[in-house]
């Protein structure tokens, strides 16, 4: 049988004979290379979370009983001043370290203008970055939003996973859920279909303003749907 290769085109059996790398995971069996949404309700704690996160990656700690690999992290916290981080990393560090890897930027340029080329620019001057985060998704997106939704959403967030799949790295991107109930958390996303669409891997936090629990609720392409109980 014939076979006439197309572009990025690979038989079956090709395919089935050739080395491929493992998954690259940033938080073993939680939090893949690509592109990753993390979103949540405004004000239960998404961001000091996901700084404790920063912290632990950037050290090496482990995250939730799994060991991490060390590597450099960039936190773009567009919603906070240098003045709150600080008081973040003293607590959430209490009288430890800080870690050289963790970097902080509380501004950036938009998609499709600039941001990308800051990430690649990080990327090279930092070889070993295996996390980026952009803590707001909405921060970074144009206001001009022409056509429909789902287009735009899916437009946007494939900017960023292309880098994220070219350089090996994770993306994270921190966003917000609806105040609409739903049968399924994902449906809680704020937005089209298409962010999800485009992500590799979902993370949806449910928490009680007031609780001291919250829970997390994981999809993604290399992932089963599962739940964390923290």
């Amino acid at each position: 049988m014939t076979f006439t290769k197309l572009p990025k085109a690979i038989s079956a059996e090709e395919l089935l004979s050739t080395p491929l790398p493992p998954v690259k995971w940033i938080i073993p069996g939680l939090l893949p290379a690509g592109l990753a949404l993390f979103a949540g309700p405004s004000k239960a704690g998404k961001s000091w979370l996901t700084l404790w996160l920063c912290l632990q990656i950037a050290q090496g700690n482990p995250v939730w009983n799994r060991e991490i690999e060390p590597r450099t992290v960039i936190y773009f916290s567009l919603e906070d001043t240098f003045n709150r981080l600080q008081n973040r990393i003293f607590q959430l560090i209490d009288g430890g370290d800080a870690p050289e890897r963790l970097i902080l930027q509380t501004e950036c340029q938009s998609i499709g203008q600039g941001l990308e080329e800051q990430i690649v620019d990080f990327v090279h001057n930092y070889p070993d970055t295996g996390l980026v985060v952009i803590d707001t998704l909405q921060k970074v997106r144009s206001c001009d939003q022409s056509g429909s939704m789902y287009a735009s959403d899916y437009k946007d967030v494939s900017a960023l996973k292309s880098l994220a799949d070219k350089y090996g790295i994770c993306i994270l991107l921190i966003h917000h859920l609806r105040k609409q109930a739903a049968s399924d958390p994902f449906d809680q996303i704020s937005g089209s279909n298409g962010l999800m669409g485009a992500a590799d891997t979902t993370w949806v936090m449910q928490r009680k303003r007031t609780s001291k629990n919250a829970d997390i609720i994981l999809t993604g392409r290399d992932l089963d749907r599962r739940t964390l109980y923290l």
